[in-house]
């Protein structure tokens, strides 16, 4: 072990030092003897051997720290994933979608993707197993409905390259022990997959075996490059590769030589079979063309290899027809397979680090580390009650703050986590008589209440979130929604603000990596959390709406009975009188009436106390203007000995709302606190946005010329703008600078915001629309109905284009 030959900085010695030196600079000539002997040299020891106990443990390993006393490491409660989690793209070129999709359907031979058209509608050419077609063009469509980006899509059904058929003559001779049907049986397999153009595919540890290796071709970026793949690795360079119009047999036979036991190749030959069978000569076949590719036809029949001949120094060999042709069948059903795994599980992951759980521990105050003759100098009886608990607290001037960082370091898993409960940011150790003995009894517990009420957590909290999303390269400002809490009280719209950026931050690789995913519309979208597109997500967050996934954003209207109308209703007053007296709505009785309405929408009973509370308000067409007005607390008068009592302004247009409310015990208080939570509650609700893709609204009918200009990366986004928030403009810009930020730079964004009658007719068509095109999804993949299938969705899409059509001639976009 090499000797230290200086001592570690802010290590005792050095600490030790650097504190007589400040003794020193500070204390002049009142304090000259620096010596051992010296009681304040001996304190400020002992403060420096207790410092050395904090400058360990801030010096304790991450891993550690982060540990929980099941002695694992919780990456995903504290915002952190696995890199083959995070780094792997999604499908984004034809190589990563042919990748994914070979790997998704294993059975497939190889698949041709392209986008000749450039408009975001790929096409597929699949190569599959004889009489697999059908099965496997349908798994394939799953997996790109599954995986697609926002603005593309998949023309149906995918093609199927025609097969044109050949058989195998050849003459070879063997060497070796092995069996001559095993080599025969390979070699067909093998010469198959050649024909078939088939990718090789490489197990999953051979790319981590090549990492850090001075030779290899792979590094940690290039590890992860590409979508994830739950089978084998297909290269790049054998993706790309583009197979010769013509096979020549010599190179076909040069390849298969290497197969274990095949001494030599002397005669391979192709034989064209069918009426459409490609030309060959003595030397080569053709490949592929237009619309076909080459097929080996699989020997089933002992006719199909009578003129094999095998042989063995010299001798031939009989072969075994029976046998070879159980064992050709054998490979061929494996292969034929669908959805079966071509060789081994999911990669094995890479390492993450490890920790040891650190337990807590109580503060152990340097008091124990004094002499015994200190200890006993400046305790009872050998000191008065008064000196000792001067020295007491001298002691926690120089310690409470070395307990306290302790116990911080000791919850340092807690505070850097994304646990719901946001309660504290802060651990404290008060310091009391169980730390110093000279302390005598005192109320720790009062001190640490006190703490707590100083503690602002979610504002802390929000930082360490803060801090975490840096980590991925993200942010979550929210200084500029601070103004739009209308619908919270002032303690809840921080906490909601907090759960907002939790929210973000729990998916944040969905957020990230995946906000240029499309949903899967062969799948039910609408009210499912786990089918909505990752950017109407992201949106939702940051602009601070409740729920982020596809929903009906007029549900909540829609089951209470009520509508809203910006034109009818009763016309607001102008000027209103001038005794009106400001209504206290935030008062312990609040919380009565809350329950009472959560109590009502659960049971359906809000429109009858509304209409119980406000009888000249009409329910089906609730005034746009007034329900805006209404989520401000701060715009409720009250009016004494009046017909109507209430009133409500001024509104956004400066009017203002005199309702007939019927007065009960506490007057107008009660029913104006159950309206505003109706108000907050209905516009909280509606808030939302819905993203429609053009290119999905396409004509699927033949015959039909879809305008590719009018779909091609573009997206549409639909916000209610009738709510308080929504339908201020200081939003609006709001909402479109963070659509800006957050869109992928290829797609053009178009935003609507229609009002609350013209949103439930889009929403009724949106729904028909997705409906249609779940069940085009379905007879496509069954194979049955299509046409139906196609001319309902086609209809169903015309009516939202034309909606979409209105709305730009009316001036509802931006």
């Amino acid at each position: 072990m090499p000797r230290r030959r200086e001592d570690p900085e802010l290590g005792f010695a050095d600490l030790r030092r650097r504190g007589i030196g400040n003794a020193q600079s500070l204390s002049g000539e009142i304090w000259t003897d620096y010596n051992h002997h010296d009681p304040g040299v001996t304190l400020l020891e002992a403060l420096c051997f207790a410092l050395t106990g904090s400058v360990f443990g801030a010096e304790a390993r991450i891993a550690d720290l982060l540990t929980a006393p099941d002695g694992r490491i919780h990456y995903r409660r504290h915002g952190m994933h696995r890199a083959e989690e995070a780094l792997p793209c999604r499908p984004a070129t034809r190589w990563d979608l042919t990748r994914y999709l070979l790997d998704r359907v294993p059975a497939l031979r190889h698949a041709r993707v392209d986008m000749p058209e450039r408009d975001g509608v790929w096409r597929l050419a699949l190569r599959a197993p004889a009489g697999l077609g059908d099965a496997l063009a349908a798994e394939a469509a799953r997996a790109f409905w599954s995986a697609r980006n926002l603005a593309e899509d998949l023309a149906m059904p995918p093609g199927m390259l025609a097969p044109r058929w050949c058989a195998l003559r050849l003459s070879l001779g063997i060497g070796g022990g092995r069996d001559l049907t095993d080599i025969l049986a390979e070699l067909v397999e093998r010469c198959d997959a050649l024909i078939g153009m088939a990718p090789p595919r490489h197990p999953p540890h051979s790319r981590l075996s090549r990492l850090g290796d001075r030779d290899g071709q792979e590094d940690s970026d290039a590890l992860f490059d590409g979508p994830v793949t739950h089978n084998d690795w297909i290269t790049d360079e054998d993706l790309r590769r583009e197979p010769a119009p013509r096979l020549h047999f010599a190179d076909l036979a040069r390849e298969l030589e290497s197969i274990e036991g095949v001494d030599a190749i002397d005669r391979l030959a192709l034989v064209p079979l069918g009426e459409d069978a490609p030309d060959a000569d003595e030397s080569g076949i053709d490949w592929q063309g237009e619309g076909w590719a080459l097929q080996l036809r699989w020997p089933d029949t002992p006719a199909d290899i009578a003129s094999w001949t095998v042989v063995r120094r010299g001798s031939r060999l009989t072969l075994d027809a029976a046998a070879l042709l159980e064992q050709l069948a054998d490979r061929r059903n494996i292969g034929k397979t669908p959805g079966a795994a071509m060789a081994s599980a999911v990669s094995a992951p890479l390492g993450r680090p490890s920790g040891q759980y650190m337990a807590p521990s109580r503060y152990l105050s340097f008091w124990h580390h004094l002499p015994p003759l200190y200890q006993l100098a400046h305790a009872p009886p050998a000191a008065s009650a008064g000196m000792a608990a001067q020295f007491g607290g001298y002691l926690i001037l120089l310690e409470q703050w070395l307990a306290h960082g302790d116990a911080q370091l000791a919850h340092l898993r807690e505070l850097f986590s994304l646990t719901a409960q946001a309660q504290r940011s802060y651990w404290w150790e008060p310091l009391d008589d169980r730390h110093l003995p000279i302390l005598g009894p005192n109320s720790s517990e009062a001190r640490e209440r006190a703490l707590r009420a100083a503690d602002e957590a979610l504002e802390r909290r929000g930082r360490v979130l803060d801090f975490l999303l840096a980590l991925h390269g993200e942010g979550c400002g929210q200084n500029s929604l601070q103004r739009f809490g209308h619908y919270f009280s002032p303690r809840d719209w921080p906490a909601h603000l907090f759960e907002c950026k939790r929210q973000f931050l729990l998916r944040i690789v969905r957020h990230t990596r995946d906000r240029s995913a499309g949903f899967d519309y062969s799948r039910p979208s609408l009210g499912r959390k786990s089918n909505t597109a990752p950017l109407a997500e992201r949106i939702a967050l940051l602009l601070g709406f409740t729920h982020a996934h596809s929903r009906r954003l007029n549900a909540r209207l829609e089951a209470i009975g009520c509508a809203v109308s910006e034109t009818r209703g009763p016309e607001p007053g102008e000027v209103p009188p001038s005794d009106l007296r400001p209504l206290m709505l935030w008062v312990p009785a609040r919380e009565r009436i809350a329950a009472l309405y959560a109590e009502d929408v659960r049971v359906g009973r809000v429109a009858a106390r509304l209409a119980h509370y406000f009888a000249g308000l009409d329910l089906a067409a609730l005034p746009g203007p007034l329900l805006r007005c209404a989520v401000h607390e701060d715009r409720y008068r009250r009016l004494a000995g009046a017909d109507t009592p209430l009133w409500l302004g001024p509104d956004e247009n400066g009017r203002w709302w005199p309702l007939d409310v019927r007065v009960g015990r506490a007057g107008v208080r009660s029913p104006a606190m159950y309206l505003h939570a109706f108000a907050c509650d209905i516009q909280r609700e509606a808030e939302g946005v819905h993203l429609v893709e053009p290119v999905l609204l396409r004509p699927l009918a033949d015959g039909t010329e879809p305008d590719r200009a009018g779909y091609a990366h573009r997206i549409l986004l639909v916000f209610p703008g009738w709510t308080a928030r929504t339908a201020d403009p200081s939003f609006r810009d709001l909402a479109r600078e963070t659509v800006a930020e957050s869109c992928p730079a290829h797609i053009l964004p178009q935003i609507y915001w229609p009002d609350a009658g013209d949103l439930a007719r889009f929403e009724r068509s949106y729904a028909a629309w997705l409906d249609a095109r779940q069940v085009y999804c379905a007879a496509l993949t069954h194979g049955r109905a299509v046409d139906a299938a196609i001319t309902g969705h086609d209809r169903h899409a015309a009516d939202l284009l034309r909606l979409f059509g209105e709305w730009d001639a009316a001036g509802e976009r931006s």
